[in-house]
C-alpha cells in the first residue's frame, strides 16, 4: 500500500496534472453557470410536481386547468380585459403598454406563461405518441445510414422487439410524468452530452497521462535499473498498475463530484428524481427518448456514472499496458489517443450491409461518447437492448488480458 501511494505521489506532483485539473474544474463550472439563464424557470416543474403529483392523470389535468382559469380571472383583474390565454395578451401587448405593469406582475404573467406551456404539452401527449410508427421510423433510419442486407435485417428485429417495449411504456403510462420541457430546455442533452462529454473527455486526457506517468516514470528518470533490480523487482508493475486505477478513480470522483455538485445545486432536480427518464416532456429532437427498461430519472444518472466509471477504469488499464510497451509517457499518451479515435471512427470503415458494422460499434469509445443514449431504444445504431452491458463485458476481458501480457512480457524481456 505504502509502494501504490509513493507512485501516486508522481503523479500528484505534477504541475501539468495540477494545472490541468484547475483547469478542467474551472472550465466545466464556467459552462453550467453561464447556462444558467433558465433556472429559475426549471423550477415550475418541481412546483407542478408538488402541487399535482407526479403522474400526468385526467383528474390532476382537470384541476391544472381549473387553476390556470382562476389566474385568468387574476389576469383580467389587472390588466382590465378579459382572455381564453395568457398569450393572447403578451401577442397584443405594444410595446409603449409594457411599462405599465409592474415587476411583480410581469412575473405573474411569466409564470401563466410557463403553466399554460406544460399544460398544452401534457394534452398534447396521447396525439404526439399515437403519430410514433416504429417501424416507419425504423425505415428512415435504414435510409439514413444506407443500411442494405443482413445489417438492414438485423436493425429491423431490433426495432421489432424496441417497438413492443414501446407499447408496453405507452400502455404502463411511463411517459406520463412531468419533467422538464424537452424542446423548451433541453435538459437531458445538456447534462448528459454537454456536461458528461467534457467530463469523460478531461477524464480520459488525465488518465492517459497519469497512467503512463506512473508506469514509465523510471524509465524516463533513467532510474529503471536500479528500480527493477530491487527486492520486489519487476513486480513494481503491478503496485504501478493498482496506482494508475487507483489516480483514475481518484480524478474521476474528483470531477463528477465537483462538476455534478455543482450542476444540482445551479438546477433544481428536487421533485423530478422519480421521474420516468422515458417522460414524454423528455422529448427533445425527432423521437422521444424512450429506455428500454422502466428507469427513474435518479437511476438513470446512477446508471451512467456507473457505466462512465467503469469505462475510464478500462481505459486506464489499457493505457498501462501501451505504457508497458513503448516506455515513454509522451509517446504513449498520443498513441492512446490516436487509437481511441480511430476505434471511435472504425463502424464508417464497415460496409453498410455487413454485421459487423454493428459489431464495431461495441467499444469504450462509442459507449463512452454515446452516454446520453444509454440504455436507450432510441439510439440509431447502437439501439440494442444488450449494447451496455456487452460492451463493458468484453472490454473488461481484453483489459485483463492485454495487462497479463504485458507484464508477462515485460517480466522477460531486457531492460538494459
Amino acid at each position: 500500500m505504502r509502494i501504490i501511494f509513493h507512485e501516486c505521489k508522481k503523479a500528484l506532483s505534477s504541475p501539468i496534472l495540477i494545472a490541468l485539473l484547475i483547469v478542467f474544474s474551472a472550465f466545466n463550472l464556467f459552462i453550467i453557470i453561464s447556462s444558467s439563464d433558465h433556472k429559475e424557470e426549471l423550477k415550475m416543474t418541481n412546483e407542478i410536481i408538488a402541487q399535482y403529483g407526479m403522474d400526468i392523470t385526467d383528474t390532476s389535468l382537470n384541476q391544472f386547468e381549473k387553476d390556470i382559469q382562476l389566474d385568468l380571472v387574476k389576469l383580467m383583474d389587472i390588466t382590465g380585459q378579459q382572455f381564453s390565454s395568457i398569450y393572447d395578451f403578451l401577442d397584443g401587448l405594444r410595446f409603449e403598454d409594457q411599462e405599465k405593469y409592474s415587476e411583480e406582475q410581469w412575473e405573474f404573467f411569466h409564470q401563466l406563461q410557463l403553466k399554460e406551456m406544460y399544460l398544452n404539452m401534457a394534452n398534447s401527449i396521447d396525439d404526439s405518441y399515437e403519430e410514433i410508427d416504429i417501424r416507419k421510423f425504423a425505415e428512415i433510419e435504414i435510409e439514413r445510414y444506407g443500411l442494405s442486407g443482413k445489417a438492414a435485417e438485423i436493425f429491423l428485429n431490433e426495432n421489432k422487439q424496441f417497438s413492443e417495449r414501446f407499447e408496453e411504456m405507452v400502455n404502463n403510462g411511463e411517459h406520463k410524468q412531468w419533467f422538464f420541457a424537452g424542446k423548451a430546455y433541453f435538459m437531458h442533452t445538456f447534462l448528459f452530452k454537454t456536461v458528461f462529454l467534457h467530463i469523460i473527455i478531461e477524464s480520459l486526457l488525465l488518465i492517459a497521462l497519469t497512467t503512463a506517468m506512473i508506469t514509465t516514470f523510471e524509465f524516463e528518470n533513467k532510474t529503471h535499473l536500479v528500480a527493477f533490480t530491487t527486492k520486489r523487482g519487476r513486480e513494481l508493475m503491478k503496485n504501478k498498475l493498482l496506482a494508475s486505477l487507483a489516480m483514475a478513480a481518484s480524478i474521476a470522483v474528483f470531477l463528477f463530484s465537483l462538476t455534478l455538485g455543482t450542476f444540482f445545486t445551479v438546477f433544481d432536480y428536487t421533485h423530478v428524481w422519480q421521474t420516468s427518464i422515458s417522460s414524454a416532456f423528455n422529448w427533445e429532437y425527432n423521437f422521444p427518448y424512450v429506455a428500454w427498461w422502466d428507469l427513474t430519472v435518479g437511476t438513470f444518472l446512477i446508471g451512467v456514472i456507473v457505466l462512465v466509471f467503469i469505462s475510464l477504469l478500462l481505459f486506464s488499464g489499457l493505457t498501462f499496458a501501451c505504457s508497458v510497451a513503448v516506455k515513454n509517457s509522451y509517446i504513449t499518451f498520443f498513441l492512446v489517443t490516436a487509437l481511441f479515435v480511430l476505434v471511435w471512427l472504425l463502424p464508417s470503415f464497415i460496409p453498410k450491409s455487413s454485421i459487423l458494422l454493428f459489431v464495431s460499434a461495441y467499444t469504450l469509445p462509442t459507449i463512452l461518447l454515446a452516454v446520453t443514449s444509454s440504455f436507450m431504444g432510441s439510439s440509431g445504431l447502437i439501439l440494442f437492448q444488450n449494447f451496455e452491458w456487452m460492451t463493458i463485458s468484453c472490454w473488461m476481458m481484453i483489459t485483463i488480458a492485454v495487462c497479463y501480457m504485458s507484464y508477462k512480457r515485460f517480466s522477460k524481456i531486457d531492460i538494459s
